[in-house]
């Protein structure tokens, strides 16, 4: 069994020593809990099995039991993740170096007793990286161990905390191999200004509590960094690459454009002094990560992404990805509710406002690249066009609200990508609503402005009161929008909304394949059960839907021919041999019912959103335009 962090470390835990006051019980015991600074270690050099040993250090206990938790959900996700899943080994020690009995309940809680005899617990944490085909850990929220190459330490996956002690300050020391280097956002603590005991390959932190532990990802790699300053904010940018196939010297200038562009489109909102992004390359092997994207922290995001991508279109990736994490420092980082501030990692509370988290992030993420010249007019009605063409696939009579505050269960979960689609057409009404109210001179931003003011990071606000508090800083026309259309489920008119800065919007049909529409299939292949399924972002074009075909129909046969995932490429060859009135017969599975659809053969349309100035705009709708979108 592998041993315990060197002897240097628990020297450190007796020559360092922080003083804690108050203590904040959030859990069961309610007996209070002497304060008390939690010493976690982490091993990175003695991986054994692709695990790596954490060691948790506590004193001045004083009750008989103590619950100590993994999160079952961390901010920022919006599914239960069940970290405790992860832990093996989960042991106990007293003062004595005896063992003390633990009892596991569920996957994220272990029960200590004889707590007052309580030395430190300790475990081994396998990653999520290398077995995501039996979990659905998103790759940015989970954690990756390479020996002596990479890891990811998002950190509430490796340290947890002690029931009624979130708000305990702790003090983290990682044993790194000395070919790595740590990137992050928290600043690492000189052992040389603590204590007259020299670093060896060991770097210290320091956290107020436990929500600053889980908001500060680590990456440990072989150092390729580049950094620049955007006015106040110094911006580090950290590459993993296997092959090399990408540097950070190479991505860094795009960076540095759209984080620059970014800041001048925030204006004097400023949240953080330093912003790192940890950027993973993943192989997509079926021993690495396969969930691209990335996750959003106070003052960095973790980033992966296929390294396979040309420099070009890894550029483009992480403009769309990096710039909507980017924004997360002003919603929900710097404007948040209570169920945000004093999340409960097990038993959370989840907010209402969802619209405001990700919706006004992922419109601002697209507005400022054509207010800050990055993208072209053409281009940003696109955008529009495909927020609304996506978020006609989901189900628009459920209420935004409601989905929002239980996002995490049936059916509702279903319907949280629709937050970046229909979330971000909310932003832009309210953006368009506000340039008409004060004749274009303020917008959205403006009042995410006033908000910040308000409220910020340390003052959380009433899911209940904001749509007040919105009204009181806005206007009334703001509230109404609210309430109509998220509060309550009435559908939005994009059109009324869209006509006020003087754009034609409207529906026409336009010709299509028959099982793809612009490089977008209708189909996609499973490799796991080598079926052919039925499944898109967008619409399916009139010859499916005449068919009957609905999302999610496997595909068995046309005109006896079988599919499946083997030669499904060939279903685009031989619909185009298919002639015009032929009778045509598809069988298909549905809800493992064989159904036999019959139609006749018909040509393909696609309806297509159209969105385009209108030549006869009034003066005031050119205003709205003009202010809106920087025309």
């Amino acid at each position: 069994m592998l041993r315990t962090i060197q002897t240097i470390i628990s020297l450190v835990f007796v020559f360092v020593v922080f003083n804690i006051t108050g203590c904040k019980p959030i859990q069961t015991p309610v007996t209070p809990v002497k304060p008390s600074t939690i010493r976690a270690s982490i091993d990175l050099v003695n991986v054994i099995d692709d695990k790596v040993n954490v060691e948790i250090q506590i004193d001045n206990l004083s009750l008989d039991t103590i619950s100590y938790y993994l999160p079952k959900i961390v901010p920022g996700t919006y599914q239960n993740n069940n970290f405790g899943k992860y832990i093996e080994d989960f042991k106990a020690i007293d003062n004595d170096g005896n063992p003390i009995d633990v009892q596991k309940y569920g996957n994220n809680r272990w029960m200590i007793y004889n707590a007052k005899q309580l030395d430190k617990i300790t475990y081994w944490v396998n990653d999520t990286f290398d077995s995501e085909s039996s979990h659905d850990v998103f790759s940015p929220t989970g954690s990756n161990i390479i020996k002596d190459k990479n890891f990811i330490l998002n950190l509430y996956a490796f340290i947890g905390y002690f029931g009624g002690m979130k708000d305990n300050a702790y003090k983290l020391f990682i044993k790194y191999p000395s070919s790595l280097e740590a990137s992050t956002s928290v600043e690492e603590i000189r052992f040389d200004n603590a204590t007259n005991i020299s670093k060896t390959d060991i770097d210290y932190f320091v956290f107020k509590r436990y929500a600053d532990v889980a908001d500060n990802p680590i990456m440990y790699s072989s150092p390729d960094k580049a950094s620049f300053k955007v006015n106040d904010i110094e911006v580090l940018l950290s590459v993993y690459s296997k092959k090399k196939t990408h540097k950070a010297a190479r991505i860094m200038p795009q960076m540095e454009r759209m984080i620059r562009a970014q800041k001048d489109f925030l204006g004097d909102i400023s949240s953080t002094k330093k912003y790192t992004i940890l950027l993973y390359l993943s192989s997509t092997k079926s021993n690495d990560a396969q969930g691209f994207g990335a996750l959003e922290h106070n003052t960095s995001t973790v980033v992966v992404l296929p390294e396979s991508l040309s420099r070009e279109k890894l550029n483009e990736a992480l403009t769309d990805v990096v710039s909507h994490e980017f924004f997360h420092i002003v919603t929900p980082l710097t404007i948040h509710s209570k169920e945000i501030h004093d999340f409960d990692y097990n038993n959370p509370k989840m907010s209402q406002h969802l619209w405001l988290y990700e919706g006004t992030t992922e419109y601002f993420s697209i507005l400022f690249q054509i207010t800050q010249g990055l993208i072209t007019k053409n281009e940003f009605f696109e955008r529009i066009i495909g927020k609304i063409e996506a978020s006609s696939s989901f189900d628009d009579s459920i209420v935004f609200t409601t989905m929002s505050k239980n996002i995490l269960v049936d059916p509702y979960r279903n319907s949280y990508r629709n937050v970046y689609e229909k979330g971000a057409l909310i932003s832009m009404c309210l953006d368009i609503i506000i340039r008409e109210k004060s004749n274009g001179a303020n917008g959205l931003l403006d009042l995410i402005k006033k908000l910040s003011v308000k409220y910020g990071a340390d003052a959380p606000f009433d899911d209940k009161k904001l749509i007040n508090v919105i009204e009181e800083v806005s206007y009334p026309e703001v509230s109404m929008f609210l309430q109509k259309h998220v509060m309550n489920n009435t559908p939005i008119d994009y059109e009324f909304y869209l006509n006020k800065a003087g754009l034609l919007y409207g529906i026409k049909n336009v010709p299509s394949s028959y099982f793809i529409f612009k490089q977008e299939p209708f189909v996609t292949g499973s490799e796991s059960t080598k079926e052919v399924i039925f499944t898109s972002d967008i619409p399916f074009n009139s010859f499916l839907k005449e068919l009957g075909i609905i999302e999610g129909d496997v595909l068995l046969s046309i005109n006896e021919k079988i599919y499946n995932f083997k030669n499904i490429y060939d279903l685009f060859g031989d619909s185009n041999k298919w002639k015009i009135g032929d009778e045509i017969t598809f069988k298909v599975k549905r809800n493992n019912e064989t159904l036999i659809l019959k139609s006749y053969v018909i040509k393909p349309t696609i309806e297509k959103i159209i969105l385009q100035q209108n030549p006869k705009a009034s003066e005031q709708q050119k205003i709205i335009l003009k202010k809106w979108i920087n025309d």
